[in-house]
């Protein structure tokens, strides 16, 4: 009989079955993915799949000023890595972006 899973481990699972939800993954890559890489039941891994919805589903209830400044700190984060790899095109793009959500002008 396998060992019990931490909270730690599980906590770990959900935000990667989080992740493959974010990166368009169906359900049956999902189960194959958690079968392969922790040797886990389907049902199982229908909780953590279960599980993993309802952080969508609050992360879907963030008010309008805290996505804002969510979005903002990303498109921030993708033009800093765009500008040490020299890619200047899209670092200028996010700048762009981000002005266009805090409604700046650009012309």
């Amino acid at each position: 009989m396998a060992a019990k899973s931490t909270h730690i481990q599980v906590d770990e699972r959900i935000n990667t079955v989080y992740k493959l939800l974010l990166e368009g993954n169906s359900r049956t890559q999902i189960l194959q993915y958690g079968a392969d890489a922790w040797g886990l039941s389907t049902r199982q891994l229908e909780e953590y799949i279960k599980r993993a919805r309802d952080h969508q589903r609050l992360d879907a209830e963030l008010e309008r000023p805290e996505w804002l400044h969510e979005s903002l700190c990303a498109l921030k984060d993708i033009q800093r890595k765009a500008t040490t790899k020299s890619q200047y095109s899209t670092a200028l793009k996010a700048i762009e972006l981000q002005a266009r959500l805090l409604r700046f002008e650009m012309s």
